[in-house]
């Protein structure tokens, strides 16, 4: 956290959402061969499937994981995690799904604690509130964030996002704290259209900048912390739709300081940062599986960084194996990062297709 360089001034194939053809750009930066590449990499072993119960929808799904490259720290150990649990609590209705983005000098402590830890404490939740689903959903996180200020590693300036799924049925309940997102795959005619089944919880929306300026406090871009550029709060940049293309973001302070500089405004742990508003409540969505959805993906940042929804959805269309599908949108925003930075981030992401048995087929046009 805090202010780090700013990143190159984007072209024209950033600025567009990514997923250009790379032959037309210069010559790639590649730091790592692909057998280095493959090393950082952890995955499903083959796509895996799930019926939903007694209705009609199968989930085909895979994950893939893909450590990030730090010239300065080659051996950074990856600070994502991930989390698939089939018959959630013995239900065969049941899927659990979650992607955990951690940041900061013990991020890797901190999401592996989420994923090692949030199974459980739902359960416990959803004994204790069998008929509020959505109470159970939030205080199992809001009782891991209390839990993981107890550890012995420091989570006062790290944390984890979360972006988890929980399947029943058809229906299913996303959680989102953080900048991690869900994207649906949404039937439109002949177009699948890209929706997103979360909203970023960054000092870029109003509502979360007003709530966390209401807890005391201050929004300010690194630039304008250090007075380089004068107050404003003019920021315009609906994260998913488009790019954030100017690489100094608002964050969050401290009155008076210069810590602890979250470019977000929901976290679980930062404790630091909770004093001041960020807090590990999730904000939920409800959907109902409809015959249009195609595909659900849960994702870190280090995806979206460089692509956005729609992006992201028409390279996943183009393959029938959600474990291909994850390897090319991987592949993707790992070079996108070497052409805009000389890192890259942490890159994980789950993807489950959605087969319908009962769904009607397309007429042929004439």
């Amino acid at each position: 956290m805090g202010c780090g360089g700013s990143k190159e001034e984007p072209s024209k194939s950033q600025q567009s959402g990514g997923g250009g053809n790379a032959d037309d750009e210069e010559e790639d930066y590649n730091p790592l061969t692909q057998e280095e590449v493959n090393a950082r990499i952890v995955c499903s072993k083959e796509a895996e499937t799930f019926k939903l119960g007694k209705s009609p929808i199968t989930l085909r799904y895979a994950y893939l994981s893909q450590r990030g490259y730090y010239p300065e720290d080659l051996y950074k150990a990856n600070q994502d995690a991930f989390k698939v649990v089939p018959k959630f609590g013995g239900d065969p209705s049941q899927i659990f799904f979650g992607v955990f983005d951690g940041h900061g000098v013990d991020g890797d402590s901190c999401s592996y604690f989420v994923r090692d830890n949030i199974e459980a404490q739902l359960k416990k939740e959803l004994v204790k509130y069998p008929d509020d689903f959505e109470k159970a959903y939030k205080e199992a996180f809001v009782q891991v964030n209390l839990k993981m200020h107890e550890q012995e590693f420091d989570d006062s300036m790290s944390g984890t996002t979360a972006i988890t799924a929980f399947f029943k049925g058809t229906q299913f309940t996303v959680a989102n704290i953080g900048d991690s997102r869900a994207v649906v795959g949404e039937k439109k005619g002949k177009r699948v259209i890209a929706y997103s089944l979360s909203i970023d919880q960054t000092p870029y929306r109003q509502d979360e900048r007003e709530r966390v300026k209401a807890c005391g406090a201050v929004v300010m871009s690194c630039d304008q912390l250090e007075g380089i550029v004068p107050y404003h709060e003019n920021w315009g940049v609906n994260l998913g739709e488009e790019l954030d293309n100017g690489g100094d973001p608002p964050r969050v302070w401290a009155p008076g300081k210069s810590f602890p500089g979250c470019a977000f405004t929901r976290s679980i742990g930062d404790s630091v940062a909770e004093s001041i508003g960020v807090t590990a409540e999730p904000e939920l969505l409800r959907k109902e599986l409809t015959e249009e959805d195609q595909f659900v993906v849960l994702a870190s940042d280090g995806v979206w960084e460089f692509l956005t929804n729609q992006s992201v959805a028409d390279m996943i269309l183009k393959f029938t194996d959600p474990l291909d599908a994850c390897r090319a949108v991987v592949a993707e925003s790992y070079r996108l990062w070497l052409q805009y930075e000389v890192r890259t981030d942490d890159i994980t992401m789950i993807l489950a297709f959605i087969d319908n048995k009962d769904k009607q087929p397309e007429k042929e046009e004439d």
